[in-house]
């Protein structure tokens, strides 16, 4: 990687945050700001709009690309890595523009663009080893997280006989797509299972029990929780259940709210959030996996996902079930009866 910008020596944030708004904006631009340029709220959402990440939580990921050991195979790890490459990757992955685009932006070929974007986005993926893992240990605690599928859309596959393979045909997008498996730790802002690219004919519940994670959980003796398309593995997942007490509701309810957020927070990419257009399966896999590292980051960097027991009161005497209050409302209705027997005998003696 012999290019003027190759350094292989850590980047402050400031010289991070320097090095993005100078590929997308003139000197005039950036420091026409209040105040110090590198300080400005303005410039660093301007850097976080191009490349879904600040500027900190890419110095971080720089110093990581630096030392990591977790490389792609044959990638050498004396090579020269570039910011301004990986810069542009970033910019692809959150704003997804067609080559023509890129080239008018970085005054790159588009040769040049594809060579190097292609190379840090599998730099990028291969920290899920590092930052994607699953727990040995999650002490006595039964659920240790949520479990969901997100769906990306995708170009038709070439299928020999039909023009469309129902084998890739999405119902969360109503057309051709790849779906991914992601599970969330219940008590901590982490994801710890990413399983895919499965064609999205085959539905979550599907995934779930042939893509290994049932019989994970299953193994361990804990617990995800799911929405309904996971029924029928009530010893490995929990759905909703209409017996549950008001505060197991409340809590299974917050549990797929904020998973949802992360899937939100996945879906800020434009990569996957668009039609995906850039080749099959291991391509969508690599750009699925790196902005799953980068969303990991981000959490790791002051984009926490909500406490879940934040606001939910669990009372110690409450059940499991909503036994208790179907007992105390059969004494209501027992009194009631009394109530009118009586009222019946007042009329009588009369």
């Amino acid at each position: 990687m012999n290019q003027n910008n190759d350094n292989n020596a850590p980047l402050g944030p400031n010289q991070i945050l320097r090095y993005g708004l100078e590929l997308m904006y003139s000197e005039r631009r950036i420091l026409m700001v209040e105040g110090d340029p590198w300080t400005s709220k303005t410039n660093m959402k301007r850097f976080k709009d191009h490349y879904g990440a600040s500027h900190f939580l890419v110095a971080n990921l720089w110093g990581d690309l630096l030392t990591t050991n977790h490389l792609p195979a044959g990638h050498d790890p004396n090579a020269r890595l570039s910011i301004h490459n990986l810069l542009e990757a970033l910019h692809f992955l959150y704003r997804y523009k067609r080559e023509s685009e890129r080239e008018a932006t970085f005054d790159k070929t588009p040769k040049t663009l594809r060579k190097w974007c292609w190379y840090y986005l599998k730099r990028i993926q291969a920290l899920k080893a590092k930052k994607i893992v699953f727990p040995d240990n999650f002490g006595e605690d039964i659920w240790i997280m949520t479990v969901d599928g997100v769906h990306c859309a995708t170009y038709e596959p070439n299928h020999p006989v039909f023009s469309m393979d129902p084998k890739y045909y999405s119902h969360k997008k109503k057309r051709a797509g790849l779906c991914y498996e992601l599970g969330i730790h219940l008590y901590e802002s982490k994801l710890i299972w990413m399983n895919g690219p499965f064609p999205s004919g085959r539905n979550d519940n599907g995934n779930f029990v042939e893509g290994g994670l049932k019989q994970k959980l299953a193994s361990i003796r804990k617990k995800a929780l799911g929405d309904k398309i996971y029924n029928g593995h009530p010893n490995e997942c929990s759905t909703f259940n209409a017996s549950d007490d008001p505060a197991v509701k409340k809590f299974k309810s917050r549990a797929q709210m904020r998973h949802e957020k992360f899937n939100g927070m996945m879906k800020e990419f434009s990569c996957i959030h668009e039609c995906f257009r850039h080749g099959g399966e291991e391509s969508f896999g690599i750009c699925f996996e790196a902005i799953a590292v980068i969303c990991q980051y981000r959490m790791e960097h002051g984009e926490q996902l909500f406490d879940l027991l934040a606001g939910v009161s669990l009372d110690e005497n409450a059940g499991t079930n909503s036994g208790s209050e179907t007992e105390s409302s059969d004494d209501e209705t027992d009194e009631d009866d009394t109530d009118e027997d009586d009222t019946e005998s007042e009329d009588d003696s009369d």
